[in-house]
């Protein structure tokens, strides 16, 4: 079994003559403009190989990046775990799909079994095996399930395949908070440092509860490049590394935990190609990815009764939602914000009573609990489209300014979402 990390969750497995590479996202952004792959991915390893297998974890846009799905050969067949709900997509774009039961292992070429394993909202992770290795792919689908799931799914791993010799584990959470939250007083890279603090304690604990050969921290090597956001790259990246908490935290283990790098291979149990993490320096992503940055900052303005056209689909929601929408004890007066728009969203709550009003936008902002800023095509995403709000809570395509810490204490956010 040969093994190739690609870029950010995209593996490459070669395994008896046969190729399986899992969510590959190979060009371009995700969430929108949103987020960005650093270092870049090696996609060159990819020429000349024919793919028989693609595995597609879940829905999220880092994953089932259809922007490369489209480049891909279409006689390669797409394996996806029947929960995920992502068949029927994929077929679209003209792949066949070979949907799974959760916890079924299927032969999908002679000697080579695969097994997915759903976890939560949608999510999974795929196990690999020749008869002779394991590689356990996990992406991110581990990493935000309770306790007592993660050790069930581990319980089931090492009765099923005894020894593990390859554990892919995603380290980092794809969320907003708390580095798009900004909150009077709030240390934002020592937020950004506690959050993926508590990140890297569930890798550490994950790898070994599985207790692999070999195991590896993958899946967030992404960089926002948003001017606003730009500053989280360096603490979430670099202020402390999922392999060094392991090697505290389990100094006795035998597993060999590897930081890795696109391009990083492993073949049989040895390292053949070691390419490693490097830190993530803020002058070297401008200077690399400056057209990246352009294109990351750039905004399609909005007109007025484009705005009118959002806030009527909001005014919707909030009757839709008033039941709900009462039963939270404060008032408050939300501005929404759209970059390069001509007008601007309030939101007031005053008692059981409810406004939705468009005005040309105010220069001042203190008079807000809460003042939320994102794009024309973000919002509207995320009112018009089932999955379209995650762009925003997931892909960090908003920013949220409160104005003061007791309008942060009340989670007010979680209204307005």
């Amino acid at each position: 079994m040969k093994i190739t990390y690609i870029g950010h969750a995209a593996l490459l497995a070669e395994i008896n003559g046969i190729n399986i590479i899992s969510d590959p996202w190979l060009v371009g952004p995700c969430f929108g403009a949103q987020w960005w792959q650093w270092p870049r991915p090696r996609a060159e390893m990819l020429k000349d190989v024919d793919v028989h297998f693609i595995y597609v974890s879940h829905g999220h846009s880092d994953h089932l990046h259809s922007g490369t799905l489209q480049r891909l050969d279409k006689s390669a067949k797409v394996l996806v775990s029947r929960k995920s709900n992502i068949a029927q997509a994929i077929e679209r774009m003209g792949f066949a799909t070979i949907v799974l039961e959760s916890e079924t292992p299927v032969e999908i070429a002679p000697g080579i079994s695969a097994e997915i394993i759903d976890t939560l909202n949608f999510d999974s992770m795929l196990v690999l095996s020749d008869g002779q290795e394991v590689l356990v792919n996990a992406n991110d689908a581990l990493l935000p399930v309770s306790e007592a799931l993660q050790k069930r799914i581990i319980d089931h791993l090492r009765c099923r395949y005894g020894t593990i010799d390859y554990a892919f584990i995603g380290y980092g959470i794809a969320s907003g908070f708390p580095n798009c939250h900004f909150v009077p007083g709030k240390n934002n890279a020592k937020s950004a440092e506690k959050r993926q603090h508590h990140f890297n304690r569930i890798w550490s604990s994950l790898i070994a509860g599985i207790n692999p050969k070999y195991g590896f921290p993958f899946a967030a090597e992404i960089v926002l490049l948003d001017e606003k956001l730009i500053w989280a790259n360096e603490p979430v990246r670099n202020f402390e590394r999922p392999t060094d908490m392991f090697r505290l935290d389990h100094p006795e283990s035998s597993t060999q935990v590897v930081d890795i790098a696109p391009g990083f291979t492993v073949t049989d149990g040895r390292i053949t190609r070691e390419i490693l993490f490097e830190p993530v320096r803020l002058e070297t992503l401008r200077a690399e990815l400056a057209a990246e940055i352009r294109k990351a900052n750039e905004a399609r303005g909005a007109s007025v009764p484009q705005v009118q056209e959002l806030a009527a689909l909001i005014e919707r929601n909030v009757e839709f939602c008033r039941a709900y929408l009462k039963d939270f004890e404060h008032d408050y007066n939300i501005l929404i914000r759209l970059k390069n728009a001509a007008a601007a969203i309030v939101l007031t709550k005053t008692g059981d009573r409810f406004n939705v009003a468009v005005r040309q936008e105010p220069a001042d902002t203190e008079d807000y609990d809460l003042v939320f800023t994102t794009r024309f095509s973000y919002l509207r995403r995320a009112l018009l489209t089932q999955w379209g709000y995650e762009v925003i809570t997931v892909g960090s395509g908003g920013i949220w300014q409160y104005g003061s810490r007791q309008a942060a204490a009340t989670n007010l956010y979680k209204e307005l979402v």
